[in-house]
């Protein structure tokens, strides 16, 4: 084993100058006059995945866990190094009386609510910017509620219920899409399908949207008002079957259809 050097140092008290004696009592004479001094003091560092009993200078446990000797407890206790810690953040619900650092993540019942900044007067919320990029580069493996610019649609989406989908709308929300075809349609609205694709929807093809004005989920069943002219409609209610597009009475300009959208609805 190789020894190396430290900055201890052995000093002798001189001999008393009538000594006599053999060799071994030579030799026994100056041991007992050796000290060892360090100019700093000695510390000592035990290792091991045993405690020790007793204060013998700091203690490091399975190599990387540093304890020290705690005298009202007497045993080792892990190192506070809180003071060597660097403080990044606050985090609190209501805003920091400190602005230092000028980082605060505010929470609200345990939950994160967002990020804030010091602008060197008040706190403002971070701009959240959101991931952008096309279709293709959409992230192939999301957590749910994750947000995502699609820039080839040009529209902000997240991935809701396994699958993205359009931040705007709630499921059953009714749009117009022009599209040539319904598959652009689709394609420029995640999320969304065609009205009256689903086998419990498929009357509805074909068929005008209207405002129902009658609700038989209320009793009695509660009428909305319409003009005189007007039937009573409610919800899922078919007629009109034999009716064809009407102009304003008198008017002898025909008008003929034109499908000139797509009708989607938000799953």
């Amino acid at each position: 084993m190789s020894l190396q050097d430290t900055n201890l140092a052995i000093e002798s008290a001189p001999l008393p100058a009538h000594f006599q004696g053999y060799p071994h009592e030579l030799q026994a004479a100056i041991v007992a006059r050796l000290k060892i001094k360090s100019p700093s003091g000695l510390v000592f560092v035990v290792s091991g995945d045993a405690e020790p009993v007793s204060n013998q200078g700091p203690w490091l446990k399975e190599g990387d866990k540093w304890y020290v000797w705690d005298e009202s407890t007497k045993r080792y206790i892990p190192q506070n190094i809180s003071d060597s810690e660097t403080f990044w953040f606050h985090v609190s619900e209501t805003a920091p009386t400190s602005t230092t650092p000028a980082v605060w993540l505010k929470v609200k019942n345990g939950r994160p609510v967002d990020w804030y900044f010091w602008n060197g007067n008040v706190w403002v919320p971070s701009m959240q910017i959101v991931q952008a990029g096309t279709t293709a580069n959409r992230p192939t493996d999301p957590v749910a509620l994750q947000r995502y610019y699609d820039t080839d649609i040009g529209c902000e989406i997240w991935w809701e219920r396994t699958a993205w989908r359009t931040v705007s709308g709630s499921p059953g929300d009714i749009k117009h899409v022009l599209s040539e075809t319904a598959a652009e349609a689709l394609l420029l609205s995640p999320g969304w399908e065609i009205l009256g694709t689903a086998d419990a929807l498929k009357t509805w093809r074909g068929r005008t949207i209207s405002m129902a004005t009658r609700d038989p989920g209320a009793t009695p069943a509660k009428v909305f008002a319409v003009d005189a002219a007007i039937s009573q409609r409610q919800a899922h209610e078919v007629f009109g079957e034999t009716q064809g597009m009407k102009t304003l009475v008198g008017s002898a300009v025909t008008y003929p259809p034109t499908i000139s959208f797509w009708a989607l609805v938000k799953l």
